[in-house]
């Protein structure tokens, strides 16, 4: 089970060594044992094989995150500007996706929660309703579509 699963191990661990805010040998250690324990029990109890039925695109992950962070920085920045300048404007969307996956659809509205100006309020199935206070829809839904295709190269390999 471990031998297949090192991947979401080691994942695990980095989520749990960022989550402390602490880069040390007691917090990767830690990190391991905890990432074991929650693969083990989640094996046991809900009887899902991370190896058919969970897989990340390291590369993609990567590539999705930088990129996520990027999207945040940006629209952060952004926000602040249109703000001081008083021409912030609260406006709804809907995003249909191309994703097809319950879980990477469900990534993408998380995603979209998490940059500055944008509220995923509803999702009935690929559609996703968007409340943002950005002056340019046009760029929000842009900044949604650039994280939607990251999205969909980490979800490539999936079964």
């Amino acid at each position: 089970m471990l031998r297949r699963n090192v991947v979401v191990v080691l994942l695990l661990a980095l989520v749990w060594v960022v989550m402390n805010e602490r880069l040390s040998p007691l917090a990767v250690g830690s990190g391991l044992v905890v990432g074991v324990a929650a693969l083990w029990l989640t094996n046991r109890l809900l009887r899902i094989d991370y190896a058919t039925t969970v897989f990340l695109s390291p590369v993609a992950t990567v590539r999705y995150g930088l990129l996520l962070a990027k999207e945040i920085t940006v629209a952060a920045w952004h926000m602040a500007v249109t703000i001081v300048r008083g021409r912030a404007t609260v406006t709804r969307f809907e995003l249909v996706s191309e994703l097809e996956d319950e879980v990477l659809l469900f990534l993408l509205a998380n995603s979209i929660i998490l940059t500055p100006g944008s509220v995923a309020l509803d999702r009935d199935g690929r559609r996703i309703v968007v409340l943002t206070c950005d002056d340019d829809v046009e760029r929000a839904v842009a900044a949604c579509r650039r994280v939607e295709r990251a999205i969909a190269r980490i979800g490539k390999g999936r079964s």
